[in-house]
């Protein structure tokens, strides 16, 4: 087998599209399996996030060195990629407030964590902050200019576009069903959505897999021990030109994080925020719209497709917010998205890695938040690792 054999790609999500870009641009031939019917139509994590560019703020590089590094490296990439591609997007920038005078220290923490991560970042008073967001309360907040929103849906669809003409093959409605190690290569068997089957043979695997990560690891090993806990996050919305109370100018809104207990450790959460939405403005360009979001609250999901059902109280909304944002009201809000993340069990950090017993399968797992900001830093990432693999 040549030493530039066949790639084949695993996941059409932000990850694996920009993977498969990178790849394809180097001259590989590379087929990219995606199981749902299209790369941005609202069926993977990608698309159903809350579009924040994240700055990088809150990823300890001791604990977490990939979120921490990739994540500061990717608002670089993405932002030039927006540009030159025409992805409709917004450098609105970030407030993390403080309501409470004994919520300062926490901030000043975040400010030297920032520093250390490379992100700019000031704190400012609540008289500052509120010049910049008027209807927000504040004693004091860090901003964090860097920080945006993007249309996640026309960003995948641009990174498929800029790997379809490099070259890639992308093949949807088609699930992985089987790999089998041969001396060859790795012999893939995929099943389209008609339940037609077929089979092809590839030099590597690069498993994007997002939510089914983990299902696709087994199949290249059936030891593999990796497990995926699927996290459903609910977001709703309200209108912000409907009261004068709501009229947020379009940064986004956090909360200072508070300490959160869980199996993998404790650390602290970004909390539930406030994030403006885009429209396409007349040029092109991204403007903020009328639409605000609040997310996310989260529970563990049943399942890895657990996008239905029903939505907690908007009351439970309004109670994570409302010492902020105090002229939100119950009544304002409504259901806007489900969204699921993969969180690795065991883990607090991505985990890159080639499968223990089939170095021909290099695994992506855990790529939940930030992995959309750096999904282009995570593609350099791939590219490394390859190159110092020889691969």
């Amino acid at each position: 087998m040549s030493e530039r054999a066949p790639v084949c790609v695993v996941g059409a999500g932000a990850v694996g599209c920009a993977v498969a870009m990178n790849l394809a641009r180097e001259g590989r031939e590379v087929f990219v399996l995606e199981k749902n019917s299209g790369v941005s139509q609202g069926e993977n994590q990608s698309t159903r996030n809350s579009g924040v560019i994240h700055a990088g703020l809150y990823y300890d590089p001791e604990t977490r060195p990939l979120k921490a590094g990739l994540c500061a490296r990717g608002v670089e990439l993405l932002y030039d990629f927006c540009a030159r591609h025409g992805v409709p997007h917004r450098r609105c920038g970030k407030l993390v407030v403080a309501v409470e005078e004994e919520e300062r220290p926490i901030l000043e923490f975040y400010r030297q964590r920032a520093q250390g991560n490379r992100v700019p970042a000031a704190i400012v008073s609540g008289a500052a902050a509120r010049e910049m967001e008027p209807q927000v309360k504040a004693v004091e907040a860090l901003h964090l200019p860097s920080s945006g929103i993007i249309d996640a849906a026309a960003y995948v669809h641009r990174l498929y576009a800029q790997g379809s003409n490099a070259g890639a093959t992308y093949l949807t409605q088609t699930a992985l069903s089987g790999v089998k190690a041969t001396p060859e290569g790795l012999e893939v068997s995929i099943t389209y959505r008609d339940g037609a089957s077929d089979s092809f043979l590839c030099g590597l695997m690069i498993n994007c897999g997002g939510l089914y990560s983990d299902d696709v690891a087994r199949l290249v090993d059936p030891e593999a021990t990796y497990q995926i806990d699927p996290v459903r996050g609910e977001a709703v919305k309200f209108y912000r030109h409907k009261r004068p109370e709501l009229g947020l100018v379009g940064m986004n809104i956090y909360p200072t994080p508070h300490k959160l207990v869980t199996p993998q450790g404790t650390y602290f959460t970004v909390g539930v925020h406030l994030t403006p939405t885009l429209e396409t403005g007349p040029d092109g360009q991204g403007v903020i719209g009328p639409v605000v979001t609040v997310c996310p609250l989260q529970r563990p999901a049943r399942d890895k497709e657990e996008f239905g059902g029903d939505y907690r109280p908007m009351t439970d909304f309004l109670d994570k917010v409302k010492a902020f944002f105090p002229g939100l009201r119950a009544e304002d809000l409504e259901p806007h998205q489900v969204g699921i993340q993969a969180r690795l069990v065991g883990h607090q950090d991505w985990v890159i890695e080639f499968s223990p017993r089939e170095s021909r399968c290099l695994n992506l797992l855990g790529i939940d938040s930030p992995g959309l900001t750096a999904s282009l830093a995570l593609a350099e990432r791939v590219e490394a690792i390859l190159d110092q693999a020889g691969r």
